[in-house]
């Protein structure tokens, strides 16, 4: 007896690599069929998922540091938001018009000051006299 009492390897039983490879290959196998599931997936609906909604910005204007009015047309509405740092809010709903983006500053412009004007109402006719 050498003295170890049975502990000594085995050279004729398996390595430690021969013992973990099939481990290693159902492993390699499991990460290639999930992957594969999961391009499939993304190829399937897309990388933002199944629902895609129709959203461009038609123009902003900037009214403060962090301020700004954005016409927004979405899927076929076009409508006025106030865009703060804390929040955003729909101030209006512009009636349809042309889908595609105003071409100058004074297209936006028009726009922006028609639906300021649908935001505060109709105003009464100023005739100079007073009550």
């Amino acid at each position: 007896m050498n003295g170890l009492g049975g502990l000594a390897a085995d050279p004729g039983g398996p390595s430690f690599l021969g013992s973990m490879l099939p481990l290693l290959i159902g492993m390699g196998v499991v990460v290639l069929v999930l992957g594969g599931f999961l391009w499939l997936l993304r190829r399937r609906f897309g990388a933002g998922g199944p629902m895609r909604i129709d959203c461009a910005v038609m123009g902003t204007l900037p009214v403060g540091p962090r301020e700004r009015l954005v016409v927004v047309q979405i899927e076929g509405r076009r409508l006025v938001l106030g865009v703060t740092g804390n929040a955003v809010g729909l101030l209006c709903e512009l009636p349809e018009g042309p889908s595609s983006p105003p071409q100058s500053a004074t297209g936006f412009g028009t726009t922006f000051s028609q639906a300021l004007e649908r935001w505060r109402g109709p105003r009464q006719a100023n005739d100079g006299t007073k009550s």
